[in-house]
């Protein structure tokens, strides 16, 4: 569907007052710490997605809300979420797939514009992230009670299903995909996706200042009242309990993670197999073990996360650099931690990190 790359935006942040005093500290894949006075910060969770949205709300314009509507205004976040669900998941991108090499199916405006995102992302990453490899994901079927390692020969089967795998619109909101058996597989974009609608959400109603998270996928938006800076601890790939950055935040931003711990299955004596699948392998990438980056939208974090995943430290810097988009990259090898980073990654780490969490 899209034949040239969308070309991602550089992004840039003031990185000025960066050794304030921490007041507030989100761990990535943890729940955030929130330090405050008053009735704010308000805050809320569920379990939606496969994991834990939080919506904490720091400030709200008074002519709009009031603070017995903040309860409220998170539900209306956590509703949109459950609908993004539906809508990457189920309905009708379920009908597109089981009527691969068929018929089209019905999709609408909004479904059509996110795989449309999906697809120029993928060429964006130069397909190191991509949206049509369903045949793998259900092939190796991790994080379900059929995952399994596949045959060679199974996977050698769905990477040709892929390569001639193609989507068409058809009067702005049909959609097409071809050959038959062919599924696309929109986890690589649809969380990321969901916080940034949730974002969208709150400000409708008053809320000027909050943060999303769900998982991996982080976003922020407006000032706290304090004026401290939004602060992110980058969780350790290794020691859990650990964190390997503190970024600090001063402008509306979404920071995503992507890790070979978040879903996984073992096998006695066979290793770990992680969800995020190599393209050009079939299997679970090894080229590194976790990836995170900043950038303006929560989606394009989500699946450039992925994609630098994939790529590993030095792809993954290069293609970060390319973009001027903060990433952190991390291997293991030979036992020892090894890291690379962008120049603009470095800039928002906090000049305190250690004293940020003592």
């Amino acid at each position: 569907m899209c034949e040239e790359p969308s070309q991602l935006k550089p992004f840039a942040f003031d990185t000025r007052n960066s050794q304030r005093v921490i007041r507030s500290l989100v761990l990535l894949f943890l729940l955030p710490l929130i330090a405050g006075c008053s009735n704010l910060p308000v805050e809320d969770s569920r379990y939606l997605m496969g994991t834990q949205v939080t919506i904490t709300i720091y400030d709200y314009d008074r002519d709009k809300l009031q603070s017995s509507q903040l309860e409220a205004a998170m539900q209306e976040g956590f509703l949109e979420v459950a609908r993004i669900e539906d809508l990457a998941h189920r309905d009708q991108l379920k009908k597109l797939n089981m009527w691969s090499g068929s018929q089209s199916a019905f999709l609408g405006e909004e479904l059509i514009t996110l795989i449309d995102r999906a697809y120029s992302l993928s060429l964006d990453t130069y397909r190191a992230f991509r949206p049509d490899l369903g045949p793998l994901v259900n092939l190796w079927g991790i994080g379900t009670d059929e995952e399994r390692i596949p045959a060679y020969w199974e996977i050698e089967d769905k990477l040709l299903l892929i390569s001639e795998t193609m989507f068409t619109v058809e009067d702005t909101v049909m959609g097409r995909l071809e050959p038959a058996g062919a599924s696309l597989d929109l986890g690589g974009v649809a969380k990321g996706y969901a916080v940034d609608r949730v974002c969208v959400v709150l400000q409708e109603v008053g809320v000027t200042a909050a943060m999303v998270w769900a998982g991996g996928d982080l976003k922020v938006f407006g000032r706290k009242p304090d004026r401290e800076p939004w602060r992110v601890a980058v969780r350790h790939p290794r020691d859990l309990e650990q964190y390997t950055a503190v970024l600090e935040l001063y402008e509306d931003a979404a920071v995503a993670t992507s890790g070979d711990y978040e879903r996984y299955f073992e096998v006695d004596g066979g290793g770990r197999y992680h969800h995020i699948l190599d393209p050009e392998t079939g299997y679970p990438s090894i080229a590194s073990i976790s990836a995170t980056v900043v950038a303006e939208s929560c989606t394009d974090a989500d699946a450039i996360a992925t994609a630098l995943f994939v790529l590993g430290p030095e792809a993954g810097h290069q293609l970060a650099t390319q973009f001027d988009l903060p990433a952190l990259v991390i291997d293991e090898r030979d036992g020892e931690i090894f890291e690379l980073q962008t120049s603009s990654f470095r800039r928002l780490r906090a000049a305190n990190e250690a004293a940020l969490v003592e």
